[in-house]
């Protein structure tokens, strides 16, 4: 009973630290015990069960605190809630366009450096991306990235051995040849390599062959994504649907079914990744990074969302504390058999088990080659996407010029 006393009034002492009674004031001023505080939090995610987890276990330790969740359709509602007279404290959102504005969200490496051995377990790569002109507005959320899953079964049917690291993209190539099955019709049952048609998907190639299709601070893409690196790396792609038939081009007629069905080589994201666990087929696949291109860079692209204090929280310690308990203190969103996304620190990784499985350590691994995107820096080349991939779709189906279809694209950015 002592024991349980002392946790209990250690946990009271941390909660009056948090509401103000400390010798030093939070916020903008003192709260009693006996008040309830609020701390909202929108977001425009639909599944919400790890928030309302998160949300549960902070209101079990601080009784005096209601985490209050609220929906929002899309960036443009986020911003307006954070435009009005009662802004939310918390703003998290699956793209990271709201957490390039200036002025918006509390600068959190203050807090996370009070915290011991934290900023040395933050993923270097994902701070790397997240970190804006020395700030951190927001910790990263929903984090995903491309690899190549491959099936197992299929490279020992085609006699081939398993592809590693150090393979190229002409390796791949002639893997997925061997690895493409086509009838007598010339309708494929088996492609070489699944992979789709969007400009965000053929990042990481790109980056990988020492291109970017915009410069650094996101204000122009000319002299960019024209570049010879960006052309070189983009007809390699399109020779893929064209040339090599490896890859189903836009409405080709197929037999192959789905991804996970009748596809040797898969661009996959963690979420891809998560089904073929969740479904209980790791033994059926191999995972490895993606080819090394010729411009001999090792880098990827990462999707990711982000939660942050807005600069009108009334309480941006107690939210911080939120988003710790959130984004960093919980293992279970990141358990091998259930997860679709990466964890932001190693020791979560660790503690989940996601580094020592077959699949997932080769993800976590990747978090450290991660480069910031494009979509990340530039607002008008994000909304520019289903444009630029209308040009793509041209590109595979009509042969369009590689070089002056990119060239065109610097009126994007």
């Amino acid at each position: 009973m002592r024991g349980m006393a002392r946790a209990s009034q250690s946990l009271r002492s941390r909660s009056d630290r948090l509401l103000g009674k400390s010798s030093r004031p939070i916020g903008e001023g003192e709260i009693t015990l006996s008040e309830m505080t609020t701390i909202r939090l929108m977001t425009d995610f639909h599944h919400l069960h790890n928030l309302m987890d998160a949300k549960a276990s902070f209101e079990r330790d601080y009784p005096e605190v209601q985490i209050v969740l609220e929906q929002a359709t899309d960036h443009y509602e986020l911003m307006q809630a954070y435009k009005s007279d009662e802004a939310p404290d918390i703003i998290e959102s699956g793209g990271w366009a709201l957490f390039n504005y200036k002025g918006m969200f509390v600068d959190l490496l203050p807090y996370a450096e009070e915290v011991p051995g934290l900023m040395e377990d933050l993923n270097s790569g994902l701070m790397r991306v997240a970190c804006k002109d020395g700030n951190l507005p927001g910790l990263p959320v929903d984090v995903a990235l491309p690899l190549i899953l491959y099936r197992k079964d299929m490279f020992d049917a085609a006699g081939l051995p398993y592809p590693t690291d150090d393979w190229t993209w002409d390796d791949m190539i002639a893997m997925a040849k061997q690895l493409t099955i086509r009838g007598e019709n010339g309708v494929a049952r088996q492609f070489g390599f699944g992979f789709g048609v969007d400009i965000e998907e053929y990042e990481p190639f790109v980056m990988r062959n020492g291109g970017r299709y915009l410069s650094a601070d996101g204000s122009t893409a000319r002299g960019y994504v024209d570049q010879p690196a960006v052309i070189e790396a983009f007809r390699k792609l399109i020779d893929a649907y064209r040339v090599h038939r490896v890859i189903r081009n836009p409405g080709e007629p197929s037999e192959a079914g789905e991804l996970h069905q009748g596809f040797a080589m898969i661009f996959g994201f963690t979420w891809f990744a998560g089904g073929v666990v969740i479904h209980g087929l790791s033994d059926r696949y191999g995972v490895v990074g993606l080819p090394n291109m010729p411009g001999g860079e090792q880098s990827n692209m990462i999707y990711m969302g982000a939660a942050g204090v807005t600069t009108k929280s009334r309480q941006p310690r107690l939210a911080w504390e939120f988003l710790r308990r959130y984004a960093l203190d919980r293992r279970e969103p990141f358990r091998p058999e259930s997860a679709r996304t990466l964890p932001v620190t190693r020791s979560l990784a660790d503690a989940s088990g996601m580094t020592q499985h077959p699949i997932w350590s080769r993800y976590v691994q990747e978090l450290d080659r991660v480069q910031t995107s494009g979509f990340y820096i530039s607002e008008k080349w994000n909304s520019s996407r289903q444009l630029i991939n209308e040009d793509i779709h041209r590109m595979i189906t009509e042969g369009a010029d590689v070089a002056q279809t990119l060239k065109s694209w610097t009126r994007f950015a």
